[in-house]
């Protein structure tokens, strides 16, 4: 398969690493009932060409996660743009509102890194799981339902979590891991509240796409999700590889 058939396969697969999933026949169903609050742990993803009644689909999804006392919610798959908006109408009919984001711009890790590193923070490659990361990093910055998919991450042999420490607290994180679909989808990059423009995002994205290099990571891949972070990643190496949108349906609770 190419590059971009690989990355479209791994962007809707990904939450197997961190969540538990059940394969149907219309697509394939995450859950973590530890991570309720989760929208990457919680969610089908469902196929066009693999669905002859929708509205039965819908049905079926929302009652497989209300009866977890999960919310229910379906993302489209990449290589499905456009079908959500379609189906809106069978969508809003079955108790679920669509959301469109995009087009996001895919890019891939295939050119020299040119930040200058300041070498502030202490960076190290986690094994084991740091508390701090939680204390200083998720909580703080109001991403708490991280916490159990970097714990989850940290016991996979194909997850790699980078911490960046500043005067003993840790301040800014990343991490991706190598899919089985011969590529690397980078999740996040979360920088403490009050750790902010400093730096620090740039200085961990440059010391973890070395790694990528010095292991000869193929395929390293992420879409930022605003303008600044496409300029650090384009910095660092990455460059636009094609484009898509994202879709979620979220179904409206009573």
């Amino acid at each position: 398969m190419n590059n971009i058939k690989v990355i479209k396969i791994e962007e809707d697969m990904f939450p197997k690493t961190f969540s538990k999933f059940e394969e149907r026949d219309f697509g394939i169903l995450f859950y973590n009932e530890q991570n309720k609050n989760s929208y990457d742990s919680n969610h089908a993803v469902i196929y066009r060409n693999k669905i002859e009644d929708l509205g039965l689909v819908l049905d079926f999804i929302t009652e497989f996660y209300t009866k977890m006392n999960i919310a229910p919610n379906i993302y489209q798959a990449v290589e499905d743009e456009g079908y959500f908006k379609e189906k809106e109408t069978i969508f809003k009919k079955h108790g679920y509102s669509i959301w469109i984001e995009g087009p996001n711009n895919f890019m891939v890790l295939t050119a020299e890194n040119n930040i200058k590193s300041s070498n502030n923070l202490e960076i190290k490659l986690i094994t084991e799981w740091d508390e701090r990361i939680a204390m200083d990093i998720c909580i703080p910055s109001n991403e708490s339902h991280e916490i159990e998919v970097i714990k989850n991450g940290i016991n996979s042999n194909k997850y790699r979590v980078f911490v960046g420490y500043k005067e003993n607290k840790a301040v800014a994180i990343t991490y991706f891991h190598i899919s089985e679909y011969d590529c690397c989808r980078f999740d996040y990059i979360i920088i403490s509240k009050g750790y902010r423009k400093k730096g620090y995002a740039r200085e961990l994205l440059s010391y973890v796409t070395d790694y990528c290099r010095e292991n000869y990571l193929m395929n390293c891949f992420q879409w930022p999700a605003h303008e600044t972070s496409e300029r650090l990643c384009y910095e660092a190496g990455f460059r636009h590889l094609f484009s898509a949108e994202a879709g979620r349906a979220s179904y409206n609770t009573k």
